[in-house]
Formats: C-alpha cells, sequence, structure tokens
C-alpha cells in the first residue's frame, strides 16, 4: 500500500487518512522503514474502512434554522425554561467548534454551537435545558440527569439525534 512517510521528534507510529484518501504515516526519526511498512499493512482494513468513508458522497444536511433564527429561538427557550426550572444565567454565546453542542460557564454564562441549526427545534429545546441545569448540578451525576428529565422528558429521543449529527460545519 502506498503513503507519505512523515518524519518527527515523537515516541510513536501513527496513521491518517486525509481528507481526498491519501495515506499519512508519522513515525519517530529513529524508527526503521520496515516496521512503518508492517504496520501500514497491518492496518490495511482500517484505511480502506476510511478510504471508503471518505470517497462516499455527503448528503446535504437539513438545515431546520438560519443563524438568527437559532439565536433568536435559544434565546426564548432559555428565558422559558430558567423560569420554569428556577434558575438564572448571566449571558448567552454561539459557538462554531467540534467538541460540544453547549457549555455552562460556572459564571452563568450559556455557550450554544451554532451546528444546532442542523437540529429540529425540539433537539435545540434539550440542549437548553441541558445546559441550564448545568447552573444547578455541574457534573453529569443521577441528581443532574433527573432535573434533565423532569423538564425535558424526550432526552434518550434528543440524545441519539445529536449523537447523528456533525457538531461543526
Amino acid at each position: 500500500m502506498q503513503y507519505t512517510l512523515i518524519r518527527a521528534h515523537k515516541k510513536t507510529l501513527s496513521l491518517q487518512v486525509n481528507s481526498s484518501g491519501e495515506v499519512i504515516a508519522r513515525a519517530p526519526y529513529l524508527m526503521p522503514k520496515f516496521l512503518i511498512d508492517r504496520f501500514v499493512k497491518q492496518k490495511e482494513g482500517w484505511i480502506t474502512k476510511r478510504q471508503i468513508e471518505i470517497a462516499k458522497p455527503k448528503r446535504p444536511k437539513k438545515q431546520y434554522f438560519t443563524t438568527p433564527a437559532l439565536h433568536k429561538y435559544v434565546e426564548e427557550q432559555v428565558k422559558i425554561y430558567s423560569k420554569k426550572m428556577n434558575l438564572s444565567y448571566s449571558g448567552l454565546r454561539y459557538t462554531n467548534v467540534k467538541s460540544y453542542w453547549g457549555t455552562c460557564a460556572p459564571s452563568g454564562l450559556l455557550s450554544f454551537n451554532i451546528a444546532l441549526r442542523y437540529t429540529p427545534k425540539s433537539v435545540v429545546s434539550y440542549v437548553v435545558v441541558h445546559e441550564l441545569a448545568h447552573l444547578k448540578w455541574k457534573g453529569h451525576g443521577r441528581r443532574f440527569w433527573n432535573m434533565v428529565e423532569k423538564y425535558y422528558p424526550k432526552t434518550k429521543e434528543a440524545r441519539k439525534i445529536l449523537r447523528q449529527t456533525p457538531r461543526y460545519l
């Protein structure tokens, strides 16, 4: 299997299949080439699987909101649920990140990923309730989930949709 080798100051050997399907191996400067070749050969199944995933045509994502409409909807939901849950927040912020749908800072600032515009209203409402619940319970313990499910009973369905939706645009 053909691949591009990049030598670096590192201790481990790693593989990557980039967006064009090219295989890139990163290895320590002193690692023998035959070991790298053997590693790449052992990983052929994984490489092929990744190349097939990359080659699949991407379905256009259904957009449920424009960015301004998402902001407006989130603001409405935060006001509604913060009153119901008897919680106060310090502000709202919108981000474009790969790592989360929403966050709750210790200061009470709630952040929401703008990729939520690719999710239905019900899922946005769930994320709002989830982040508001963090104002009272910092972790994801039993009391936290009890509170989320009390105010948003369809939590499992919303989480399933979120797992199937990319967090970045």
